[in-house]
């Protein structure tokens, strides 16, 4: 699903950069149309993305500290290290 949407951004806006300069043929123009249509799907998608940033990152930051403290500060104890204790 994120390539699909990656791919339609991509391509969105070579056709807008690519025919920024077309001949417009009047006011219904069918390349103006595709152009203000890609523009939309664009807005539409960088809103939604910025929802989706602000409501995954947060807990993906907390995760990724406590995995980083986990694997990284753990202390070294003798039972941690298998070490066996003999009187």
């Amino acid at each position: 699903m994120i390539v699909m949407v990656l791919f339609i951004m991509l391509f969105s806006e070579c056709f807008i950069a690519s025919h920024a300069d077309h001949d417009c043929s009047g006011e219904d123009c069918p390349i103006c149309a595709c152009i203000h249509q890609c523009e939309s799907m664009l807005r539409g998608f960088g809103s939604t993305l910025l929802g989706f940033v602000a409501l995954i990152c947060p807990p993906l930051c907390v995760l990724a500290s406590i995995f980083l403290f986990a694997r990284f500060c753990a202390r070294i104890t003798p039972v941690s290290q298998k070490v066996r204790m003999n009187n």
